[in-house]
């Protein structure tokens, strides 16, 4: 009997796993703005519960990072096309006179303020968020909470 009920378990998260996956791929789903990662083998990078998923695993000794890189990854950080976007009172440029701070100047354009790693992989976001420890986080705070 324990044995069935481990092969229901399994199959119904299988079955959710992929219904999760298949679901995630459409854009309306997981949001215009979130950033598409690889995998290191090429396959975009996919939610996942299993073991802390990978990004709770990759980031999970800190929640100040882990903070920034869920704005980072869902495009609700605090930065000039966010602002923009959703019409608040900031400025909307980013210190280095590009007219637009955006997800995309920070992460790869952006030389006077980060240093640029070209993050394609969890790994590359999680270097750039330790040699950028301001970046999407909230100027009023220098460690990035709140």
């Amino acid at each position: 009997m324990v044995r069935h009920t481990n092969a229901l378990r399994s199959r119904a998260a299988h079955s959710v796993l992929d219904s999760w996956s298949s679901t995630f791929q459409d854009p309306t789903y997981r949001g215009s703005e979130f950033l598409e990662l690889q995998q290191p083998d090429g396959r975009p990078l996919q939610p996942s519960y299993l073991n802390g998923g990978p990004w709770l695993s990759t980031f999970g000794h800190s929640i100040t990072e882990f903070a920034r890189v869920c704005r980072c990854i869902t495009g609700h950080a605090p930065i000039g096309a966010y602002y923009r976007r959703f019409k608040i009172n900031e400025p909307h440029g980013c210190t280095c006179g590009a007219a637009l701070q955006s997800r995309q100047h920070i992460l790869f354009r952006c030389r006077d303020r980060y240093s640029v790693h070209y993050p394609r992989f969890l790994g590359d976001i999680a270097s750039f968020m330790k040699y950028n420890p301001t970046a999407f986080g909230f100027n009023r705070d220098p460690s990035g909470v709140g």
